[in-house]
């Protein structure tokens, strides 16, 4: 059963208190006398703690019990996109990508889906969505440089407009996306308009998917020197003069579009950006990210779901929350739809 995606909870902490593991989550809206919540649970390891009961999990109001009906399990996995820009800047890195990125995907769990995409000359799928290892990392060893300008933004805002097609189809989130972007500081060509890209922005965050963006600054080669949007409009396409000089110049590792697209989409999400000075830094940067996620995954594939009767004569909104797990040791977070 699917938490409707209109109930919004932020994701906290459940922190240890003696022998039990409180939250003190609150809640705004009215709550009905049945209403579930989902629970993650890990020991003192971090290993998931799973195949609780009704009887492992307390929870009160205003210190009166509320009954336990049933608990069980709720997966909510990673669902993982990598995009990689292979225009014409990727050439000298391309051996650092395909390294950086098979480990990466080396570090996942085996579970964990992936689509492989590449940004120029639009993007397109390389590796269709699967868990098969030896397909993946054969599609990082298929693609090859383009002389075509990379499609960096076109790239998300086609990414969330997936997830919203799909949303729309099945009314379900029952998965997380993730989206790794490795590109390089190249000139971009864009399709769509600044309000286009701010809604993509808008439904990533509220579909609480997570971005991570490795950035490769290099020396760009364009028909200007590039020319950055207007701070107060950092998702303004930029449009280069056909007719003017062609010139080279040094991209600045963070005055460049990729990083006034990215390191905000990055912050917005939860999710991370780098600015990297030298190519072979996805040596070690992209395994970062796959450990990461992994972490992410393992925590999401083995949530609960908690189904609790409140209290006969308590209706309302929640009275001061109390949930319990009763045995020691463990920590935890809980929410209302099993995303951050």
């Amino acid at each position: 059963m699917c938490v409707p995606g209109s109930r919004r909870l932020a994701r906290r902490a459940i922190v240890a208190m003696l022998a039990l593991v409180t939250s003190t989550v609150l809640f705004a809206q009215t709550v009905a006398s049945e209403f579930e919540f989902v629970i993650a649970v890990a020991d003192a390891n971090g290993r998931p703690i799973t195949g609780l009961g009704s009887n492992d999990i307390r929870m009160s109001e205003n210190g009166v019990a509320a009954k336990i009906r049933e608990v069980t399990p709720y997966p909510v996995p990673v669902q993982l996109t990598i995009a990689v820009d292979n225009g014409p800047l990727s050439s000298d890195a391309l051996s650092h990508y395909r390294s950086g990125v098979s480990a990466l995907i080396t570090a996942l769990p085996e579970d964990v889906v992936v689509t492989l995409i590449t940004m120029s000359p639009q993007p397109r799928e390389v590796v269709r969505m699967t868990a098969d290892r030896q397909r993946i990392l054969r599609g990082v060893n298929e693609f090859t440089p383009e002389p075509h300008a990379p499609r960096f933004t076109d790239t998300i805002v086609e990414y969330a407009r997936r997830y919203r097609a799909e949303f729309e189809k099945r009314q379900r989130l029952d998965t997380l996306p993730i989206l790794v972007m490795i590109t390089t500081t190249a000139p971009e060509a864009v399709s769509y308009e600044v309000p286009q890209i701010t809604e993509a922005f808008g439904y990533l965050k509220q579909r609480k998917a997570k971005v991570y963006i490795a950035s490769v600054s290099g020396l760009t080669s364009r028909n200007e020197v590039l020319t950055l949007p207007n701070p107060n409009e950092q998702f303004a396409p930029v449009n280069p003069n056909p007719n003017a000089q062609q010139r080279t110049t040094p991209a600045s590792i963070n005055d460049n579009r990729q990083a006034m697209i990215g390191s905000p989409l990055a912050k917005l999400t939860g999710g991370r950006f780098e600015s990297l000075s030298a190519s072979n830094r996805l040596r070690s940067l992209l395994p970062e990210f796959g450990r990461d996620i992994a972490t992410i995954h393992v925590q999401h594939v083995n949530q609960m779901l908690v189904k609790v009767l409140r209290a006969e004569n308590i209706n309302g909104p929640l009275q001061n929350p109390r949930i319990e797990v009763v045995r020691a040791g463990l920590t935890g977070l809980v929410s209302l739809d099993g995303l951050p």
